[in-house]
């Protein structure tokens, strides 16, 4: 759905973290989705459609991720949309998603279709005892602000100020849910079983950088001994390039440490933060400096030019300096 980190969608394509994702979203944590029963998909899906002069036009859609699901005789599309930034037609995008991920199913039973058809089937390009695939789409939602867009298509409308015949319409209205997933703010982290437990903990702590170190040092076992993949996760979960540099493209361990890379980050941003101060201290004291120097020459009887000369400043610059002092 696009203003997403493709390393966030390179971690959630693990298997197991994608299950366990599933998992604690529809099932409450119970291993219903196991990671062996998951099989990738392709990730782009077009159809063809006539335009108002009758050409067709080939129209793509490309997924973040989608895998297949399979479970004995059930068969299911599952799949996750990336969000960092809130999208105010959510709804609609993952009907257009979704349904466009059906046609696609029904153009490839068409073309299996038997010689033999009813003239219904034949309209219909669907047989009477086809059935669809289905999909679940999740929004993995991972921005700083709280989800303040539409949760249905419902919420898109304006039915107008008279309640009784907007519920009338919306009898009428096809509907269409989106599952959103607010990692930040997430209740029952115990539901999740793999490492999104501890990742999506973190999170809930991330604008706090004092909170953030103490619940890493906390977890410190896992936080030192980081897969490249997740540490790059990390690095766009906690929108830091500066975390995604630290030491990867040098470190040539297969582990990597973001409690020592957090301790970086936090000491330059100290270091930097000491000397923005000694700046700032040498600059107000030259500009004290400036003021009585100015005053006493004026007190001496010297013109603003004279004075200007002596402290290198404009005019119009020292006349503004005497203007507070005095």
């Amino acid at each position: 759905m696009g203003q997403a980190d493709v390393n966030v969608n390179l971690w959630l394509k693990d298997t197991k973290r994608f299950a366990d994702l599933f998992n604690a979203i529809l099932f409450q944590g119970k291993a219903v989705i196991l990671p062996e029963n998951l099989y990738p998909s392709p990730e782009t899906t077009a159809v063809s459609l006539q335009d108002t002069q009758g050409k067709n036009v080939v129209k793509k859609q490309y997924r973040d991720i989608i895998m297949n699901w399979q479970d004995q005789a059930l068969l299911m599309l599952l799949a996750v949309e990336s969000q960092t930034a809130i999208h105010y037609a959510a709804p609609l995008k993952v009907m257009l998603y979704d349904s466009m991920e059906y046609a696609e199913q029904v153009r490839v039973k068409w073309k299996e279709r038997p010689p033999r058809l009813s003239s219904a089937e034949f309209l219909s390009r669907f047989q009477k005892n086809d059935k669809l695939i289905p999909v679940i789409t999740l929004i993995f939602y991972y921005g700083t602000e709280e989800w303040d867009g539409p949760l249905e298509l419902h919420q898109m409308f304006d039915l107008g100020t008279e309640k009784k015949h907007a519920e009338l319409m919306k009898k009428y209205l096809p509907n269409y849910h989106i599952n959103l997933v607010d990692v930040r703010r997430l209740k029952n982290l115990e539901s999740f079983q793999s490492d999104l437990q501890i990742i999506f903990g973190m999170l809930q702590y991330s604008q706090d950088k004092y909170a953030l170190r103490t619940y890493v040092a906390n977890h410190k076992d896992y936080f030192q001994k980081l897969d490249l993949e997740t540490y790059h996760a990390l690095g766009a979960f906690l929108n830091s390039r500066q975390l995604m540099e630290i030491n990867v493209e040098k470190n040539e361990r297969e582990e990597l440490d973001m409690c020592k890379a957090l301790e970086d980050i936090y000491n330059d941003g100290v270091q930097d933060g000491m000397e923005q101060g000694r700046r700032s201290g040498i600059a107000e004291g030259e500009a004290s400096h400036k003021k009585e120097v100015a005053f006493q020459m004026q007190k001496l009887g010297y013109s603003l030019d004279a004075i200007a000369a002596v402290l290198r400043e404009s005019v119009d610059g020292i006349s503004q300096i005497l203007a507070v002092v005095g």
